[in-house]
């Protein structure tokens, strides 16, 4: 069954729940691998698992301690593929999307023998947790498909919000990437950070485009001064890996930041 992806005006969140939920009547594997380009559903949490290693825990790993007592909460958990591997290392974490195909995860997760989690279906422009009650807020390859720079700011404030004092945030959200992306070298990376500035003067760019398609590019820069203006401490700037565990010396399509909630 073939699923149309066109965006056709109607907003990336309308999108996005009608698409997600037209793939969800076809089977297992069109869902799970909607979210990502697996072969199937299996294939989609094994890799699931590596990019939460790669681009989750390991960058924020410096500055988290005792995982096992901390709570997380991961901003558009889709399948789930990424979140079933976070939960393995949490006390709890808190899955929200806009999709209302949560039934159908939480089966699966279930089937794999997890239980520290929860899924919330959301507007897509709040996080429905209680104010500083989370330890780390984290999103992978979600920011770089809404279509506009305030939903993004929106989910900063959001993030600072629910964070208690201390708290880490890692995301990741669409760069504009010219030379280097599917590259390995660091020459080419270097390169688009050079240009970015000239190809984004606003500091970012809106598309309007198809469903899972890049709707959003932020600047570094601009990403940064976003966070630093919520009141957040920029501790490391980030670069996604494509296809990951194979092509893990390939940089992808986002930049990321892991940001941190004074304590003061």
């Amino acid at each position: 069954m073939a699923v149309s992806k066109n965006i056709e005006n109607r907003g990336h969140i309308i999108g996005f729940k009608e698409e997600i939920s037209k793939v969800a009547l076809v089977n297992d594997d069109d869902f799970f691998t909607w979210f990502d380009t697996a072969k199937d559903k299996n294939a989609s949490f094994i890799r699931g698992s590596w990019d939460f290693m790669i681009h989750i825990a390991l960058p924020c790993s410096p500055y988290l301690s005792h995982p096992e007592e901390k709570i997380a909460l991961e901003i558009g958990h889709g399948g789930g593929r990424v979140l079933a591997a976070a939960s393995k290392y949490f006390q709890k974490v808190i899955g929200i999307d806009i999709h209302n195909n949560n039934e159908k995860v939480d089966i699966e997760l279930k089937s794999q023998g997890l239980t520290s989690y929860e899924l919330i279906q959301t507007n897509g422009k709040e996080i429905p947790v209680e104010d500083t009650s989370i330890d780390l807020v984290y999103s992978f390859i979600v920011f770089q498909h809404v279509e506009l720079i305030t939903i993004f700011k929106n989910y900063l404030k959001e993030a600072y919000r629910v964070l208690k004092p201390g708290g880490l945030s890692v995301i990741y959200f669409g760069r504009k990437s010219i030379f280097s992306k599917n590259k390995s070298s660091k020459i080419l990376l270097l390169l688009d950070r050079f240009v970015e500035p000239f190809l984004l003067p606003n500091g970012f760019k809106e598309t309007k485009t198809k469903v899972n398609s890049t709707n959003l590019t932020i600047s570094i820069s601009y990403a940064k001064s976003l966070a630093k203006k919520e009141g957040f401490k920029v501790l490391t700037e980030l670069v996604s890996r494509k296809t990951v565990p194979d092509g893990v010396k390939l940089f992808g399509g986002q930049h990321g930041l892991v940001i941190i909630k004074d304590k003061t």
